[in-house]
């Protein structure tokens, strides 16, 4: 028999995303070939952005390369970023992506540093969920957010 999470946020696609941290949210992009990928992962976006509450999003990513992203996937997802842009900059205190590997960290990090401007939060790898708690504590507390649920 499978427990609920203590927290649960409607329409939130429990597959791809994890909110039992809150206001810490695991979130893992989909494989290309992953049905409805893309809308998954928006609406459930949405329903953390309803809330309107501060959080932090830990991303983890896909075996393909952004780059392998179909075009039409990525101009939706830009879209969407574009039009929620205000709503993720009052809301949203950072985006963390967990890898440990060496290459994909330094990929992320390169492509984040071109992009960090448009999101308008800090945008950081680490290596593991352990140090994502941490990271997003500091994210929070710079706001003047305690945090209780985020275990250290």
């Amino acid at each position: 028999m499978m427990t609920k999470p203590e927290f649960s946020i409607p329409g939130l696609d429990a597959t791809l995303f994890d909110a039992s941290e809150w206001p810490l949210v695991y979130g893992r992009f989909p494989e290309l070939n992953e049905p409805d990928r893309v809308s998954r992962i928006l609406d459930s976006l949405d329903a953390i952005l309803a809330l309107k509450q501060a959080f932090v999003m830990a991303w983890i990513p896909p075996s393909h390369d952004h780059d392998d992203e179909p075009h039409e996937d990525e101009k939706r997802s830009v879209v969407w970023i574009k039009q929620r842009k205000a709503d993720l900059r009052q809301h949203c205190r950072g985006y963390l992506y967990i890898t440990a590997e060496p290459a994909l960290r330094a990929l992320l990090e390169g492509r984040l540093e071109t992009v960090k401007k448009m999101y308008g939060f800090p945008m950081v790898v680490v290596e593991d969920r352990t140090v994502a708690r941490g990271q997003a504590k500091s994210f929070l507390q710079l706001h003047g957010i305690r945090n209780p649920r985020a275990r250290s």
